[in-house]
């Protein structure tokens, strides 16, 4: 039980830090992983979260499929779970980190 006491403040303390701009930002961010589950959330990041529309690095155009597949239901889920309202959800690849490296 103490373990849930110090999850609720940390999120109360980046909450309180991120102030009232980014809540909705910190709330996905909190709950992805709930909405898309382990697997998806290992090979999805959230980027940024601009006039009500979410942006989703993915690793590889198979999971992005995956993702724009699901788009209506993730972003019915966000607004139900999260109660956070999207417009849309933009997908795309993340960047090779190897190719920034070589610079």
């Amino acid at each position: 039980m103490k373990s849930l006491k110090t999850s609720n403040a940390v999120k109360d303390l980046v909450f309180s830090i991120a102030g009232k701009e980014n809540h909705d930002l910190i709330a996905v961010a909190f709950g992805w992983k709930t909405i898309v589950g382990n697997l998806l959330a290992e090979r999805a990041s959230i980027v940024k979260l601009e006039n009500n529309v979410l942006f989703i690095a993915v690793t590889n155009n198979v999971w992005m499929q995956e993702l724009v597949l699901r788009r209506s239901q993730l972003i019915s889920d966000i607004s139900r779970k999260l109660n956070v309202k999207l417009s849309n959800i933009v997908f795309f690849m993340k960047q090779n980190q190897q190719r920034s490296k070589r610079g």
